[in-house]
């Protein structure tokens, strides 16, 4: 198993160098272009058939879905990531966003190989579908929050531009506040199924500890940059900062919190 997530970094990184120089490569004739983009986008979903191969061979060894520790929840996120951005390519042809989103995968599974674990039983607090149900959307809306993070970044990087490409800033804010917005929907879903969860296992829908806590910030902060899309005077430069602080944000919930203080949600 442990192979296979090798062979899937590879083509995932593979997949990012190939994309990255279709971009740098503008010089070229478009038959020349239009091959190293098939090629990328094949490699990359080579690579997120064989992740899905090794979240499946995970579930049937430990009976439960892959989300219980560290390693677990860094593979999932990689491959939601992944195939967020397959998703991103196939339905909409869009080609800029993956360089962040898959390199962001890329790093999630490093550290998960770093970290790797053996399979175990759930503790019995875990046994419940709305335990599934909370991590799933909880990682859904993580990916979704990494894409609205790459589009936040692509604005920012083409924004000072004198001459940019009619409508560019306009995709990659449009990219940003659309991610936001099902992120937002996926996050909530997660939250209620937490507190739902957490009535069954502690009688309380509410536990006051820091993951708790950066999670109402998270599930707050990302409220607020939903409805700043809408009012004009807010959107542009500013709303893009937001929505990369935004995302550190998410991975000081997702790791630092999880790693560095001591909770029920602590690996």
């Amino acid at each position: 198993m442990k192979s296979l997530l090798y062979v899937s970094l590879i083509l995932y990184l593979s997949s990012l160098v190939t994309v990255l120089f279709h971009h740098l490569t503008r010089w070229r004739g478009p038959s020349q272009r239009r091959v190293l983009e098939l090629f990328s986008k094949y490699l990359l979903i080579t690579g997120l058939i064989l992740h899905t191969l090794v979240l499946c061979l995970r579930t049937y060894l430990t009976g439960h879905a892959p989300m219980a520790d560290l390693f677990e929840t860094l593979v999932f996120y990689s491959w939601c990531t992944v195939l967020l951005s397959v998703v991103v390519v196939l339905r909409y042809a869009e080609r800029e966003t993956e360089v962040v989103t898959v390199a962001l995968a890329v790093l999630a599974l490093v550290f998960a190989l770093l970290n790797t674990t053996a399979g175990k039983t759930l503790p019995l607090v875990l046994r419940t579908y709305w335990f599934e149900i909370h991590v799933i959307s909880s990682f859904v809306a993580y990916s979704l929050f990494t894409l609205a993070f790459s589009g936040a970044v692509l604005f920012l990087i083409h924004e000072p531009s004198k001459d940019p490409e009619p409508g560019l800033l306009k995709k990659y804010q449009d990219i940003a506040a659309r991610s936001i917005l099902w992120g937002f929907f996926f996050f909530s879903a997660s939250m209620f199924a937490g507190a739902v969860w957490a009535w069954l296992a502690w009688g309380t829908y509410w536990l006051w500890e820091p993951k708790v806590i950066w999670s109402f910030i998270v599930w707050f902060f990302y409220a607020g940059a939903m409805h700043a899309y809408y009012v004009r005077e807010w959107r542009g430069r500013g709303l893009a900062v937001a929505t990369v602080l935004g995302f550190f944000v998410v991975v000081f919930t997702y790791l630092g919190v999880s790693l560095l203080m001591k909770s029920s949600h602590s690996f």
